[in-house]
Formats: structure tokens, sequence, C-alpha cells
């Protein structure tokens, strides 16, 4: 789906999997922690090093071990940094998974600004060591770790990662090269839950403007927690990016996902009160992408009202995406009513989908188009969709594209599809395209976990790509 692609630079943080919009507070029966704090730390420590990795477990309910762990490491109403590594040391060991993550919910609650690193460095250390330290725990660690300090937070994962870096030549990428900058997100997204105002201004210092893009990601997420309303007066609040405001819209994206969780009537009525269309484009196509799988005559209609406008252009994709998987033909019926902008989304996808079901009907279609910026997008749905089984076909389609922008992707794509497949025969070709050169350095890169000449699988330049 080429224009429903999200951009590239944010896939990292579209993988998060976001499960810590809120650390959930403790029950009344967990509650009470410092009350539990009993006997001299060194007994705890004896305690700690002759104790079976169950015997925590002192109640059929586990509240008594819950408050039997929390007393051998709290003092004073406290958990030091060295109690807290031994606490999250022994959590870890701890089988039962509800009971674990009673405890940990407890280590949660009694984080603060000096035994923070401390915990987030011995859950990480026992992720790295594979005993079992998640990624959702790890997530939430950094999380109430911004919440309670935002600044320290990212001034100690700041320096770890370097750390790290320097230790591997400056890759960044192994052993938490990308962990660092997820956890800075959830960093973020704690500290912004806090005080949204501070985490906006640290990330609007960020130069980096890929890293600055994903922390606004936590910022938004952050947010969220106290309501949509401040998660999109910042987005607003942001410059417009480069990417034509893809980077918004996905930021949108996220807050209407929030508001479908009460219900697809209330996100509709929600986005018919945004009036900023810079802000409506990415909420418009989210709930556009629910709407039309739980009614597809009640989506067209909403989504119609808006296929005159820029921001409704994305949603006419999503919903000319889903429909087409059953009926092309009548996505294109319906394209036919729309303006010219949304009509050539609609096509699009409708010749995409179709061209997989029947490629000689689709073709012989677009042989009887006229010129127009949807015979366009069709064709170059066609051609890119053709190219995996017949791509020298696609490239005589691809050929015959009006817009010369259009035109060159399409025949990057296609041309990128045949080199995989008939190295040969593709390079002849390239030889007399009069592609740029960027398109045939594009063309001939070499596809990690591929090689050469060979069949099966989907080539990796034969994909959608975004717009």
């Amino acid at each position: 789906m080429k224009r429903s692609a999200l951009i590239p630079v944010l896939l990292l943080t579209a993988g998060l999997a976001f499960a810590l919009g809120w650390i959930s507070k403790p029950s009344q029966e967990n509650g009470g922690n410092g009350a539990e704090a009993g006997g001299s730390k060194s007994a705890g420590s004896a305690s700690r090093s002759n104790r079976p990795a169950g015997a925590i477990r002192s109640s059929s309910d586990g509240k008594g071990g819950v408050k039997e762990f929390l007393s051998q490491y709290t003092s004073g109403g406290t958990i030091s940094s060295e109690d807290m590594t031994a606490a999250i040391e022994q959590m870890r060991k701890e089988n039962d998974p509800i009971l674990r993550r009673k405890l940990f919910t407890e280590l949660l609650e009694n984080l603060t600004p000096e035994n923070a690193q401390a915990a987030y460095v011995a859950l990480q250390s026992g992720r790295r060591r594979g005993r079992g330290a998640g990624d959702d725990e790890l997530r939430l660690m950094a999380h109430a770790w911004g919440r309670i300090d935002g600044p320290g937070a990212i001034k100690a994962l700041t320096d770890m990662r370097a750390e790290r870096d320097g230790e591997e030549g400056g890759r960044g990428r192994g052993r938490g090269g990308e962990r660092g900058g997820i956890d800075l997100v959830s960093v973020l997204s704690g500290w912004a839950t806090a005080d949204g105002g501070a985490a906006a201004n640290y990330v609007s210092g960020v130069e980096d403007e890929r890293e600055k893009s994903m922390l606004s990601y936590g910022v938004v997420r952050g947010m969220m927690v106290n309501g949509v309303d401040e998660a999109m007066a910042y987005v607003s609040s942001l410059p417009q990016t480069e990417d034509g405001g893809r980077t918004q819209n996905w930021y949108m994206s996220t807050i209407a996902s929030e508001m479908l969780e009460e219900g697809l009537d209330s996100a509709k009525a929600w986005v018919d009160t945004i009036n900023d269309p810079n802000l409506r484009g990415g909420a418009l196509s989210r709930v556009a992408e629910s709407a039309v799988r739980d009614d597809l005559e009640s989506a067209v209609e909403w989504v119609t009202q808006y296929a005159g406008d820029e921001a409704g252009q994305r949603a006419v994709n999503r919903v000319a995406n889903e429909w087409a998987e059953n009926d092309p033909q009548a996505v294109l019926t319906w394209a036919d009513s729309l303006p010219d902008a949304a009509k050539a989304e609609a096509y699009g996808e409708a010749f995409e989908e179709w061209t997989r079901q029947d490629a000689t009907a689709a073709g012989d279609f677009l042989t009887g188009m006229e010129p127009s910026a949807a015979r366009d997008s069709a064709v170059e749905e066609f051609s890119t969709t053709l190219s995996r089984e017949e791509p020298a076909t696609a490239i005589q389609w691809a050929e015959t594209i009006s817009d010369v922008e259009m035109r060159t992707d399409a025949l990057t794509q296609v041309a990128r599809s045949w080199f995989y497949r008939d190295r040969e025969a593709a390079s002849q070709w390239i030889e007399t395209s009069g592609l740029p050169q960027e398109s045939v350095e594009s063309i001939t890169a070499e596809r990690r976990g591929f090689e050469g000449r060979g069949g099966g699988g989907r080539p990796g330049g034969g994909g959608p790509r975004g717009r």
C-alpha cells in the first residue's frame, strides 16, 4: 500500500509496542510499604543469601509475600541503590508471573531519583545475560524513571549509551544501541506525563532530526496519559517537517488510536471537531481505517465529505485499500465521484489489488483510459505489482506514466525487482533507460539477505513506497 506507508525514519519507534501509557497504582492491599520495613539491612542481606527463590510466598494470595519481600529491602521508608539492585535480582528469580508482576510494580512504586539508575542497570544487565528481563519491564522502568526524574534519567541513559558506543567503536547498534534509543523514548513519555512542558523543551533542543522525531513520539505518548488536548497542542506547535507533514500525521494517528478506545462513534465525532488541516489528516486516516472495517457503507459516506480536502486524501486511501481487497471495481466507481487528487489515491489502491486478482482485466481497463493523474496512479501500482511476475512488461507500462517524477519512481521500483530476478536482462535495459544515476544506484545496490539472481521471496525494492 504505497500511499499508506509511514515515514521510514519512524519505523524504529513504530515497532515499540508502547505498553507504558501509565503505570498502574498498586491496590490498597499492597500499600503501606514503609510501615512494613523492619529489622536491620544487614539482617535482610543475610536472609537474602540463604533464602530459596520461592520463599517470599507467605500466604496463599501473595499479599504477605509482597510485604515480606519489601521489608527485606526497605529502610526508613526507602530502598537504597544497593538494596534496589538486590531486590531486582531477587524479583527476576521469581517464576510465578503474577507474583513477579506484583513485586515489580511495588519496586516501581518505591523508585526514587537516588535508586532508579541502579534498578534500571540491574534489570538491563539481567536481560543481557538472558535471565528473563523483558522489553516491557525495561520500558516500564524507563518510563517510571522519567516520571520521577526526567532530566536525571535522560543524562544517565545518554551517558550509558555514549559509553557503550565507545566500547563498540561508535556503531551504537550492538547490545542495546537501538535499545538505548527506545528507552530514551520511554523516559520522555514518563517525563511528559509528569511535566509535559519541560519534556517538550528538552526535545526542542535536540539537534539530530531523527532522534528529535523519535523523542517527540515519547512526549506525545506521555502527554496522552493526561488527556489528548495537551498532546494535540504539542503536535500543533511542532514545526513542519520536510516529509510533507507525515511526521505530524503519524503523531495524530497515535492520538486517534487512543480516542478509538472510547468507541468509533466518539472518535469520528472528535475528528469532526478538528479544524486544523495539519492535524486532521493523520487522525482522519486512522479513524477511517477502523471505520471501514466496522461498517463499509457508513465509512465511505463519512470519508467522502472530506475527499475535497488535502487532509482527506489519506483517509480515502485507507478506505480504498480495505475495500479493494473485496471489490476493486466498486472502488473505481466510487473514485469517479471524487475530486481529482482523491480519485488518484483511490485508483492506485484499486489497481494494486485488481492487478493481483486479474492482471489481464486490469490491463485492459488501463488501455482505455485517457491520460490523467488517476491513470498515472493506477499505472504506477499496476506496473510495480506486475513486476513481481512480468518485469519486462511492467517496464513498458511504467514508461507510459505522464508525470515525470512518478514515472522515474515507478521505473526504479520495477527495474529493481527485475534486477533481482534477472540481472543480465535488467542491466541491458538500464544502459539505455536514461534514468538518473541516483536511480541506477538504487536499482543495483546489494540487498541484505539476497545475492544476485534468484527466485522466491519478495524483492527488497518491489514493495510499497510512501508518497
